[in-house]
């Protein structure tokens, strides 16, 4: 009498298959919601910069800052870009220079955040997501 103990070679083959279908799934899925949370935070990111030209604008008598680079001094350390962790200009941050309240951010670096102004008076926050210029645009209240 014989008996054998284990697994037949179809038996694990059917095995890998199932496994490699579940993955096949779940791995696009994964990405997607990674690159949704980083533009969520790309998103945070812009509001962060807000506040900041906005504590610029307080301090300067109700003009905001000319350029991303005098607003930038107001934003936290921890300021970084969420798709990379960098830092700085042209990283987590840049001036555009043209003004418009439909503006990119002239970049296709992933989760820059992009600040404009108009004369000291008005300002406009874009952002980059992972694909595509983001659809949210932040202003002044004046707009």
């Amino acid at each position: 009498m014989r008996h054998d103990h284990g697994f037949t070679l179809i038996e694990l083959m059917i095995v890998v298959v199932v496994i490699a279908i579940l993955a096949a799934i779940a791995i696009p899925n994964f990405i997607d919601m990674r690159n949704h949370a980083l533009e969520g935070s790309t998103k945070a990111n812009m509001h962060t910069f807000q506040l900041a030209a906005e504590d610029y604008g307080v301090e300067n008598d109700g003009v905001y800052a000319d350029l991303a680079s005098q607003a930038a001094i107001m934003l936290p350390p921890a300021f970084k870009n969420p798709f990379d962790n960098s830092t700085g200009d042209l990283r987590a941050w840049k001036d555009q220079p043209s003004y418009s309240s439909h503006m990119g951010t002239g970049s296709s670096v992933k989760g820059i955040v992009a600040y404009s102004d108009s004369a000291s008076q008005r300002y406009c926050i874009a952002g980059h997501g992972s694909k595509a210029l983001l659809a949210l645009h932040l202003m002044n209240g004046d707009q």
